[in-house]
């Protein structure tokens, strides 16, 4: 089960949060005491491999990742698991449940992580209140949605070397580090969930990354760090 963090209880805010700098509801809000202005938001502890909500739970809260990394997934028909996302800290998760009475698919956390969760109909009401935020929010969305269009299009006409490729740069990117700043991107997720979100083997998946490596494009740092060069960077951007 998960913990609800201290650190809410006792007060003492978003600004105590390592993600606030990166946080979309933080800065979406446009105010100095972020979301916690209209009501606290709830934070909770999830150990690695914990469930956060699962598919068909009633949709209450949408959640930002404070630390760790989460990753969503959904069900086939033929029952199986499909992953559909990973989010960093900072970004927002849950979104599809928007619109629905209940969450379409399941998030889970791919390494110990924190998270920050708010009620929809709280954030429903600050959207009638503020314009801003109301944009903000539906540029987040937008971003989502031209992501996962992107992701598609990656899965359905990119070759798997191009599908690595293009994920560490848009995982690099994302990152808001120290590490990330100097070029290196962190994999803490499991290699099959890596391989089943696009679309190939583990086996391929490793095979791919040798291939990066041996052209001099990323350069292995150690069992969870690459470096991706500029080469592939600009390979990505003119992709997106």
């Amino acid at each position: 089960m998960s913990s609800v963090v201290e650190n809410s209880i006792l007060g003492m805010g978003c600004r105590c949060c390592p993600a606030w700098k990166f946080c979309f509801l933080f800065h979406a809000n446009g105010q100095a005491a972020g979301m916690e202005r209209h009501g606290r938001p709830r934070e909770d502890f999830f150990a690695e491999k914990e469930s956060i909500y699962v598919h068909g739970q009633p949709f209450h809260e949408i959640h930002v990742v404070c630390e760790g990394i989460v990753k969503t997934e959904t069900e086939s028909m033929e029952g199986k698991l499909q992953v559909t996302g990973f989010y960093m800290p900072g970004e927002l998760f849950g979104l599809e449940g928007v619109g629905s009475t209940h969450y379409p698919g399941s998030a889970m956390a791919c390494v110990a992580s924190r998270v920050c969760s708010f009620s929809f109909k709280e954030v429903s009401r600050i959207c009638n209140a503020s314009r801003e935020f109301l944009q903000e929010l539906l540029a987040g969305m937008g971003r989502k949605i031209r992501f996962d269009g992107c992701k598609w299009k990656l899965v359905e006409s990119e070759t798997a070397y191009y599908r690595v490729l293009f994920f560490l740069c848009d995982l690099l990117i994302r990152q808001q580090s120290g590490a990330a700043s100097a070029g290196i991107v962190a994999l803490r997720m499991e290699k099959r969930d890596i391989s089943n979100f696009l679309g190939m083997n583990p086996s391929t998946l490793s095979r791919e990354l040798w291939k990066l490596e041996m052209e001099g494009l990323i350069r292995k740092q150690s069992k969870e760090q690459i470096h991706v060069g500029e080469t592939a960077l600009s390979l990505y951007r003119d992709f997106t």
